[in-house]
């Protein structure tokens, strides 16, 4: 139905709330009657009558009038009232309590008043003076060393050892026969494992009693298995363990020079190496660097937002947040209890966690629609219209086709929330409009914000 057939009203209950009162013409509601009486004659089945093929008053008979009238009136609210919302330019952020509502006549106009959630238009405090701190645009030598010290132990041989003990950075190929409180178990004798030592695979002790061991000599080890052990059964007890070294291997890096550059990469010389490795952290480091920059402007200026987002945004980001959660987690083969279970959280602490997120990104779009208007910033129509070719190309439709399909849905109010926020990320983005610091890399801060840590990313 065209809205210009509406007559619609606003009036303010709260800060936060109006009521839209909506006046629907006569022939509307025919119209809807007509549309129940349609669906039902093909829904019921009434002994003596075809699908489609039966009268009006055997349907009044068979379901009774009221029953007709009120399919009609549920049908004619859903299809009016978001155009009412529309039609008078309404952020409604949750369904809204219908108060007052007319009983359908026919012949009659159709009124109703409901009470409509709307979004706040909050202030912020300030848009002068922001500044926030970001990652370098490029890597630094202490990083490029790094990332070359990690090429050198991927590229590490294992040398024989023959005239010392073991040491606590070597590879030890070694039998061993284990018993717990005297006992054997599963898999207790090994032969010839290599093993590394300073890792963690064994508890400590077990890399003690290995030091100084020469190939081909035996020992007993013997300590109480901690609380840390992956059977349970066995924290507690003693285990001993009689060890043979049969072997003792030494890591060997190797030389940074032109030939390690030619087998680790295929490159001419070091300095070609150096050269590659560092172009490729500075173009990772340049997308986290835009990252970080959003993220600090977002926490920033909702720092600055006046007032309190209303609890029914909350919910809905939660609810919404929640959902695309669960959906993630099944597209992983995982139910929400399972990941609960397997992460040893409470299912009150996971969507405690959701809610704060859900609380923590509303404020910052209020923030970031709140700076659009203060800055003064607008939405041309060209911004419009590159935003619908670009939902058009994704889905592979021609554009006029996609505005057709959109065109009785909220998707015009999406669009242009989208934009402003975007708009808004774009101004805090500028330097022009913020202050943007390198933060020290010799502090070990990457510039991003503190943030409390969320087991449900």
């Amino acid at each position: 139905m065209s809205t210009d057939a509406l007559k619609t009203s606003v009036e303010p209950v709260d800060l936060n709330t109006v009521a839209l009162t909506v006046t629907v013409p006569p022939e509307a509601v025919e119209q809807a009657i007509n549309q129940a009486y349609a669906k039902l004659a093909k829904s019921v089945k009434i002994p003596g009558f075809r699908k489609g093929k039966i009268p009006r008053p055997v349907l009044d008979t068979h379901v009774g009038r009221d029953y007709v009238l009120g399919e009609a009136q549920e049908e004619l609210f859903n299809t009016v009232y978001p155009q009412a919302v529309r039609a008078e330019k309404l952020s409604a952020i949750a369904h809204p309590e219908v108060d007052e509502i007319a009983d359908l006549v026919q012949g009659e106009p159709f009124v109703f008043t409901a009470k409509v959630p709307v979004k706040p238009e909050l202030t912020v405090s300030s848009i002068e003076g922001i500044s926030v701190k970001v990652p370098p645009a490029e890597a630094s030598e202490r990083e490029l060393d790094a990332q070359i010290e990690h090429l050198r132990e991927r590229f590490a041989s294992l040398e024989p050892v023959e005239d010392r003990g073991v040491a606590d950075s070597d590879y030890v190929l070694i039998s061993f026969t284990g018993t717990v409180d005297g006992a054997t178990y599963e898999g207790n004798s090994v032969d010839k494992y290599l093993y590394e030592m300073s890792k963690g695979l064994m508890p400590s002790e077990f890399d003690a009693g290995l030091l100084g061991l020469k190939a081909g000599e035996t020992t007993r080890i013997e300590f109480e298995v901690p609380d840390t052990s992956s059977n349970p059964d066995f924290v507690g007890k003693t285990a001993a363990f009689d060890v043979e070294v049969h072997e003792i291997k030494a890591k060997v890096l190797p030389l940074i020079d032109d030939e390690f550059a030619e087998s680790a990469g295929g490159f001419e010389s070091m300095e070609a190496m150096r050269s590659d490795i560092k172009m490729r952290l500075d173009e990772a480091k340049a997308a986290g660097r835009e990252r970080v920059l959003e993220r600090n402007v977002r926490t920033e200026i909702a720092k600055r937002l006046e007032g309190e987002a209303p609890q029914a945004m909350v919910d809905s980001k939660r609810d919404s947040m929640l959902k695309e959660f669960v959906e993630g987690l099944e597209q992983r083969g995982m139910t929400l209890e399972q990941y609960a279970e397997a992460t040893g959280f409470e299912m009150e602490r996971i969507a405690g966690d959701i809610s704060k997120q859900a609380e923590v990104l509303v404020r910052e779009e209020l923030a970031l629609e709140a700076l659009f208007r203060a800055a003064g910033l607008e939405i041309t129509e060209d911004d419009v219209e590159q935003e619908y070719l670009r939902f058009a190309e994704v889905g592979e439709v021609a554009v006029e086709e996609l505005k057709e399909r959109w065109a009785d849905t909220m998707a015009a109010e999406v669009i242009a929330e989208t934009l402003t926020r975007r708009k808004a990320v774009e101004w805090l983005t500028d330097p022009a409009n913020v202050e943007i610091v390198e933060s020290d890399p010799s502090d070990g801060s990457d510039g991003a914000e503190d943030d409390e840590s969320d087991e449900t990313q």
